[in-house]
C-alpha cells in the first residue's frame, strides 16, 4: 500500500511539472507571438514613419520652394515698382525737359523773327538810302550836264560816254578829265551824308554811314591786242582795266582831298578801286561794233552797302546765342 501511494504521489509530482513546463511552453509562445506582433507592427510603424518623414520632407522642401518662389515674386513685384517709379520719374523728367525746350524754341523762334525782321528793315532802310545817294548823285550830275546810267538795284553809277578812254590807252582826255572834276564835286558834297566825314552839314536825321565802300572800277573792250596771244590779250586788259581805275580815282583824290577823309563804319577810307578787265561787258553793248566797244571802254562807280548790323541786332544775336545753348 505504501508503495502504490508512494507511486501515486510520484506519478502526480510528475504532472505537476509536466503542467508548469507546459505553462511555460505556452507562456514563452505567446511572448514569441507577441514579439512578432511589435516586431510586425514596429516594421510597419517604422515604415509609416518613414513615409511620413519623406512627406514631411518634401512638403518642407515644397514649403520652402513656395517661400523662395513668393520672396522671388516679392522681390519681381517690389523691382517693378521700383522701375515703374524710375520710368514715372524718367517720364516726368522728360515732360519738364519737353516744356522747357518748347519754351526755349519758343522763345529762339520769337528772337529769330525779330532778327529776321530787324534784319529786312535794315536792309530795306539801306536801300531806300543808296537809293536816294544815287538820287542826290543823278541830280548834281544832271545839273552839270555830265551823262550816266543808273543801276538802283546793284548801286552802280555808269560813266561810259563821259568818261571815254581811246583804245589801249588809260590816260585821260580832256572830256574825262571835265567828267572827273564834276564826279569830285558832287561825291566830296553827297558822300558826307552816307559814310564818316569830319563834314556832314546839311544831312538829314535819316541819313547814316551805311555805305561800306565806293569803288571805282575799270573796265576795257574785248579787242585782242596785236601780236598777242589770247590769254595775254586777256591779262594786258586787266592790267588796262585797274589803270584806269586807278587813273581816275588818283584824279579825283587830287581834285577834292576830302574824299580821302571819307571812311565807313569800321575807320576804313572808302574810295577804293578794281579793275574787270573784259569780263563784265554791258549787256547791250556785247557786239564787237566801234560804238559798243567804245561803250565798254568805262568807269563804273559802285557803292558797296555796309553788312554792319545795328546795337538791336546784336542784341538780338546774343540773345539767339544764349537761348540756343543748352540750360545748365
Amino acid at each position: 500500500m505504501a508503495v502504490k501511494r508512494e507511486a501515486s504521489e510520484a506519478e502526480g509530482g510528475e504532472g505537476y511539472f509536466a503542467s508548469i513546463s507546459d505553462l511555460m511552453v505556452g507562456i514563452l509562445f505567446v511572448f514569441l507571438l507577441m514579439l512578432t506582433v511589435f516586431a510586425l507592427n514596429y516594421r510597419d510603424a517604422e515604415q509609416e514613419q518613414v513615409v511620413a518623414l519623406e512627406r514631411y520632407e518634401r512638403l518642407q522642401a515644397e514649403a520652402e520652394t513656395a517661400r523662395a518662389e513668393a520672396l522671388r515674386q516679392a522681390e519681381a513685384v517690389r523691382l517693378a515698382v521700383i522701375e515703374t517709379a524710375r520710368q514715372e520719374e524718367r517720364a516726368r523728367a522728360r515732360e519738364v525737359e519737353a516744356n522747357l525746350l518748347r519754351v526755349r524754341n519758343q522763345a529762339l523762334t520769337e528772337a529769330l523773327d525779330r532778327a529776321i525782321a530787324r534784319l529786312q528793315r535794315e536792309i530795306r532802310d539801306r536801300e531806300d538810302a543808296r537809293a536816294d545817294l544815287l538820287a542826290r548823285l543823278a541830280e548834281g550830275l544832271s545839273a552839270r550836264g555830265v551823262s550816266f546810267r543808273l543801276d538802283p538795284q546793284s548801286g552802280v553809277l555808269r560813266l561810259s560816254e563821259d568818261v571815254p578812254f581811246n583804245t589801249g590807252r588809260s590816260d585821260l582826255t580832256d572830256r574825262t578829265r571835265r567828267t572827273v572834276q564834276v564826279l569830285a564835286e558832287v561825291l566830296v558834297r553827297v558822300l558826307p551824308c552816307f559814310a564818316k566825314a569830319p563834314d556832314r552839314q546839311g544831312c538829314g536825321t535819316r541819313d547814316a554811314p551805311i555805305l561800306e565802300a565806293v569803288l571805282v572800277e575799270g573796265h576795257t573792250d574785248r579787242q585782242q591786242f596785236v601780236n598777242l596771244t589770247a590769254q595775254q590779250s586777256q591779262q594786258e586788259n586787266d592790267r588796262l582795266s585797274a589803270s584806269r581805275a586807278l587813273t581816275v580815282f588818283a584824279e579825283m583824290r587830287r581834285l577834292q582831298s576830302g574824299l580821302d577823309r571819307m571812311s565807313n563804319g569800321d575807320g576804313i577810307p572808302l574810295l577804293g578801286v578794281s579793275g574787270y578787265g573784259e569780263r563784265r561787258p554791258l549787256p547791250d553793248a556785247l557786239g564787237m561794233s566801234e560804238t559798243e566797244l567804245a561803250q565798254n571802254r568805262r568807269i563804273d562807280l559802285r557803292f558797296v552797302l555796309s553788312s554792319r548790323t545795328s546795337e538791336e541786332v546784336r542784341r538780338l544775336i546774343e540773345e539767339i546765342d544764349r537761348l540756343r545753348k543748352p540750360a545748365e
